[in-house]
């Protein structure tokens, strides 16, 4: 249980304190601040995971198709790749991300490498977004 001192006794404390040169210690709150993470971004999810060749997904207002990456350590300015090329990316939080993809990379049937590049410069493992045969 805290007991409070009357404000007498609290005055006399600090002069006591004062007249023997100790200061009255006071204990100041400190805010952890979050290191940056270590890790790189995990892709675990790709949504749609793929198309058929020349098909379009996930409709986009201007003609696109965009996809969700779903994964963890994704920071602000991320950026999603497919094949090495940057696709015009939206952070949705820490676990989510869409990105546009062009026509050109779902032309033809086969994989495309789907990687999170962090601001910092950390890469996730590339995933694949599966483009079938028609």
């Amino acid at each position: 249980m805290k007991r409070i001192l009357p404000a007498s006794a609290a005055l006399f404390l600090v002069s006591f304190l004062v007249a023997c040169n100790e200061a009255p210690k006071t204990e100041t709150a400190v805010t952890p601040v979050p290191a940056a993470s270590a890790a790189p971004p995990i892709i675990l999810s790709l949504t749609p995971p793929g198309t058929k060749e020349k098909t379009s997904y996930n409709l986009q207002a201007d003609g696109g198709s965009a996809f969700s990456v779903t994964g963890t350590g994704f920071a602000i300015g991320s950026t999603v790749t497919a094949n090495g090329q940057k696709l015009q990316t939206a952070f949705g939080n820490p676990t989510w991300l869409t990105a546009k993809m062009p026509a050109e990379l779902y032309a033809k049937a086969g994989a495309v490498a789907i990687k999170v590049i962090n601001a910092d410069g950390k890469e996730s493992i590339s995933s694949d977004f599966k483009v079938d045969p028609k």
